[in-house]
């Protein structure tokens, strides 16, 4: 966990400084931009994102979940990047031939509410074979311990790319058609990067199909990627139906607001992403030796990491969250989200205190489990999102995951549990819930500065402070207290220099 604990670290950082950059553009895009225009870049985002999920054909989880058979051939001879980028062909050609087809339901479903939907639906594909190729990328940097590369990438230089076009837009340097155009080429800037450099540093295997090993397990990787394409889809559906349709029945205006709210959210995110990242390989490697004590140990540290950062990060927003659309000055319509953003958070910090249980689950021999799960996912989505979203709008979607996540995260504790007596929560977890909320409502009530900004500073630091202080002084999180214990030597021994 000592690995997992440090690349995780320094991931978050530049996670948060990409997340900085992220809240800049959503707000100068709430700004310059009409909601309908803002609406669409999140619409066709969520639309690439369904169409990437079908094309990559559990491309991605295949690479990760196969390299350690891999890794002892010799790199003339490492086929699975050529496999890999094989099947991704297949995919997108798939995708794209099938798009067409449904043009006209496209057209009839979106027309009449979102017709800038219907006009720049175009741009959805080169951010689908782009993104496709980046998460393969992202994933063999995974397993060539270059998550913070790939962590670098995504979330740094992807946001700098789009500051630099929305400042284009803004100063009159583009107009809306450029920048829709350009826009779609987003994830070429960071596919092409992380290209050039394994190219670069000669870490780009792409032997000739087919390797001993390719013939070896095959079928059985042809089943996995069965089993994981379809959960893959299944996923994303429950993910991106919402918003998309939230434009269908609302319109662009509404699912602009349910970007920034979702965005809010987003940031609770940040350690998971960190987290995977570094624990996938770590996790698939123990299945490989066997060695259930490690995973057991990675999923109990991941489910209390993960809940105290998420339920921190969550209250640091809730209890500023007034002062910032105040402070921010947006238009009227973007304040309907904030009911949306506590239903939101609340869900982020049930998923992920749950800890890496999808990680363990779809590297394991069960991992057929994971198409299940899914499956009940997307029952319980479907429906729920079609009803809420129709009858409530924005907040109908937001009470559609609760509910959805909520169940399906506890039949994936129970399977683990029953199944290799896995279960990640301890007395900390308990303490934890206590701690933010008793600190949150003490907060609240005692600090109320007129003036947003300092009032905001104030209530974050004093927080941030005593959170931090009870922690570390309870000992919630062995990593959090050997990270703090590094940072005080570290800082003592710098401070101790001549």
């Amino acid at each position: 966990m000592g690995v997992v604990r440090t690349k995780s670290l320094v991931s978050a950082i530049y996670t948060y400084f990409g997340f900085m950059l992220g809240a800049i553009n959503i707000y100068l895009m709430t700004k310059y931009l009409t909601p309908a225009e803002n609406g669409l870049t999140r619409t066709l985002l969520e639309i690439s994102t369904l169409m990437t999920s079908v094309a990559c054909l559990g491309i991605p989880t295949l690479v990760a979940r196969y390299y350690p058979y891999y890794k002892v051939l010799p790199q003339k001879k490492m086929d699975l990047l050529t496999l890999a980028f094989t099947l991704a062909g297949i995919g997108i050609l798939i995708v794209f031939a099938g798009t067409y087809f449904l043009e006209p339901l496209i057209i009839r479903k979106f027309s009449g509410k979102s017709p800038l939907l219907v006009a720049y639906f175009y741009v959805s594909f080169p951010l689908v074979f782009f993104s496709l190729g980046f998460q393969i990328l992202e994933v063999h940097a995974w397993n060539q311990h270059k998550t913070i590369l790939s962590n670098f990438m995504k979330e740094v230089v992807f946001r700098v790319f789009h500051t630099i076009l929305v400042l284009a837009f803004i100063f009159g340097l583009i107009r809306f058609h450029a920048f829709m155009n350009i826009f779609g080429l987003t994830y070429a800037v960071t596919f092409c990067g992380l290209l050039f450099y394994f190219w670069h540093k000669k870490q780009l295997p792409l032997g000739r199909l087919p390797s001993q090993v390719t013939k070896d397990l095959g079928k059985q990787m042809l089943r996995f990627t069965a089993f994981i394409f379809a959960s893959n889809v299944i996923t994303i559906i429950s993910l991106t139906i919402d918003s998309i349709l939230i434009s269908s029945f609302k319109g662009l205006e509404f699912a602009a607001v349910f970007t920034l709210a979702t965005y809010i959210c987003t940031v609770i995110d940040v350690p998971q992403r960190s987290m995977i990242s570094i624990g996938v390989p770590v996790i698939a490697q123990s299945w490989k030796d066997n060695d259930m004590a490690n995973i057991a140990n990675v999923y109990t540290k991941s489910s209390i990491n993960l809940l105290i950062f998420s339920s921190f990060i969550f209250s640091v927003i809730w209890l500023n969250l007034d002062d910032a659309f105040e402070f921010l000055k947006l238009p009227p319509i973007y304040h309907e989200g904030k009911p949306l953003v506590l239903i939101l958070g609340i869900t982020k910090i049930i998923e992920l205190g749950t800890g890496l249980n999808s990680q363990v689950i779809s590297t394991s021999p069960r991992w057929r489990f994971e198409l299940q799960s899914h499956l009940i996912l997307l029952a319980l989505t479907l429906p729920l999102n079609y009803y809420f979203v129709k009858t409530y709008g924005i907040m109908g979607a937001g009470w559609a995951q609760l509910i959805s996540l909520t169940i399906y995260n506890g039949i994936r504790y129970l399977f683990l549990l029953k199944n290799y007596n896995m279960q990640p929560f301890t007395r900390q977890t308990l303490y934890s819930i206590i701690l933010t909320l008793s600190l949150y409502f003490i907060v609240s009530r005692l600090i109320n500065i007129s003036i947003p900004i300092i009032n905001m500073a104030v209530r974050t630091l004093i927080f941030a402070a005593i959170y931090g202080f009870v922690v570390i002084r309870l000992n919630l999180s062995e990593d959090i207290t050997i990270l703090y214990k590094k940072g005080i030597s570290l800082v003592t021994s710098r401070m101790g220099r001549p």
